[in-house]
């Protein structure tokens, strides 16, 4: 039902992360992130302004600092606390959006293009590692694309991507065949990117955090850039952005939005990817027991998993079960247990559960990330989003691009990731797009009389449980405390005016239409909301 408990991983969270709105327990440390940096009171300048302390804000940031440009960098919480602290930190020299797809949409050369960039994203990774000295278990290993079954089609399909991946420049790809070894997670037949890697993203950002303050980089967190006051807006003259309080501001050159989603209402942004939830489950391994490697499967969606290093044990990272944000409550399944189910005969050695999180991914409708100019705007605005889930390449790429845009040097991945290029025509793209429509015009239409409701009573709502009820012409999105107490809020999103809806699993409330998430008191922890859900007085839902 729609008043339903959330999952026990996510209930503990909810509970334990009140001093920092969003905070998961993952296996990279999340819940205990606390601000390191201050905030934004005072009017500063700086040649750029970037919004987003994740992956990719910090990339370019860093980037944009080493090639000259005066800096500053707003976190709407703290450095790693968005999708980054979420992420599995696969660092993929394999697209997962398939080589051979790439290539029939865009063609040979560009698709050599895309590979080329995931290569150069990898070194540039680790150059920072070596170069700044940031102690973050950065390694380089094998990542294994394996079916899913053992259907003739699906292994004509592997092979068709090892043709592909050759073509895109991967001359170190071949096949394997580990005959069914669970230390190589039971598989057989293979496709091997020995030029893989993986680190520890928090510790990566919070050392790349240091080295940027080092080259003279500013940091402000639990600052919310916000559209009011003249917040992020743009001139002949420059760009200023101000905070949600109106007391900080930053005037700029130019403004990086490097937000998961962009935090703008531009639709030829937001209209062409949609947003998926993907679910993330830790197994204990003795130490040793699971080769250190990326593990991705052909199934659709698909499973990815990788071996996390602790003092005493290993973990086993499975990721997988994506679907739409902001489904109705009643749709929600036990998707870490399918991922268990899923894991467990293919790597018998896995032990007891230790973490169950989830986080968002943007997937454009055709398939390349969105790095560069914001589109249809005059002013010096530009964008990093639509990784696909692969954040860790994705954000380094967009790094090389739009610092080299903005320092008005040549790139040859300007053109390819372009967030004003024309999607072409496929299948792919068409079944996305219409993914997009379908949910936005659901957001919408939820509003109308009679629908869009959990049909639960407020009296009737168990504790620490929510609901979207209706309060005579209008929709509250509601939650019961511990304590008994409810709390009500307005259930549209400030972003665009769709209707959210309660995800049982995270203990939060999603926005259908473009992905923004909200805590169990409204308060946003993922855009591109920049504000939190309105308060309402529940003595008058019903």
């Amino acid at each position: 039902m729609a008043g339903m408990r959330p999952a026990a991983g996510a209930e503990r969270d909810v509970q334990e992360a009140e001093a920092l709105p969003g905070l998961r327990r993952t296996v990279w440390g999340q819940l205990d992130l606390r601000p390191r940096f201050p905030k934004l009171e005072s009017h500063v300048h700086a040649d750029v302004a970037v919004i987003g302390g994740g992956m990719a804000g910090l990339s370019i940031a860093y980037h944009l600092q080493r090639k000259g440009q005066s800096v500053a960098l707003l976190e709407r919480r703290c450095i790693g606390s968005g999708q980054t602290g979420r992420t599995t930190a696969h660092i993929m020299a394999w697209n997962d959006d398939y080589y051979m797809h790439l290539e029939k949409s865009f063609g040979r050369d560009k698709t050599f293009l895309v590979g080329e960039s995931h290569r150069q994203a990898i070194d540039s990774i680790e150059d920072t590692v070596q170069r700044e000295g940031i102690e973050c278990k950065f390694t380089r290993l094998d990542g294994y694309l394996f079916p899913h079954d053992s259907k003739q089609s699906t292994m004509e399909m592997l092979h068709m991507e090892y043709e592909a991946s050759k073509r895109a420049g991967f001359n170190d790809v071949h096949m394997v065949d580990r005959k069914g070894d669970p230390f190589y997670g039971s598989m057989g037949r293979a496709l091997c990117f020995p030029s893989s890697a993986e680190f520890h993203p928090l510790m990566y950002l919070n050392g790349l955090a240091d080295a940027f303050v080092r080259l003279g980089g500013r940091i402000f967190e639990q600052t919310i850039a916000f559209r009011e006051h003249g917040s992020v807006t743009g001139s002949g003259a420059g760009s200023v952005v101000s905070t949600k309080d109106g007391r900080g501001v930053v005037h700029a050159g130019a403004v990086v939005l490097a937000t998961n989603s962009p935090i703008n209402h531009n639709l030829l942004v937001h209209a062409r990817q949609p947003a998926d939830r993907s679910y993330v489950v830790g197994l204990k391994l003795d130490k040793g027991s699971v080769k250190r490697a990326n593990w991705w499967s052909t199934h659709s969606p698909y499973h990815y998993v990788r071996v996390e290093e602790q003092a005493d044990h290993d973990v086993l990272v499975v990721g997988g079960g994506d679907h739409p944000v902001g489904m109705r409550a009643t749709q929600y399944q036990d998707v870490w247990g399918d991922l268990e189910r899923w894991a467990r005969p293919r790597w018998p050695m896995a032990q007891e559960t230790l973490f169950r999180w989830s986080g968002v991914v943007y997937e454009p409708v055709d398939l390349l990330g969105l790095y560069g100019r914001n589109p249809m705007d005059a002013t010096q605005t530009y964008i990093a989003t639509g990784d696909s889930g692969q954040g860790m390449t994705g954000g380094t790429i967009a790094a090389m691009v739009i610092s080299d845009l903005i320092c008005r040097r040549p790139n040859p991945f300007i053109e390819i990731y372009s967030p004003s290029r024309l999607p072409p025509v496929s299948m792919k793209s068409l079944s996305l797009a219409g993914s997009v429509v379908i949910h936005t015009i659901q957001g919408y239409k939820d509003w109308l009389p009679l629908v869009g409701t959990d049909g639960v009573a407020i009296e009737d709502l168990g504790r620490e449980c929510g609901a979207v009820v209706s309060m005579g012409l209008r929709k509250a999105a509601v939650f019961r405390d511990k304590d008994g107490l409810v709390h009500a809020y307005s259930a549209t999103c400030p972003h665009l005016g769709c209707s959210v809806h309660w995800n049982p699993n995270d203990a939060t409330f999603d926005c259908p239409c473009h992905g923004s998430q909200f805590d169990h008191h409204g308060r946003c922890i993922n855009g591109p909301a920049k504000a939190d859900l309105a308060p309402l007085d529940p003595r008058q839902t019903g």
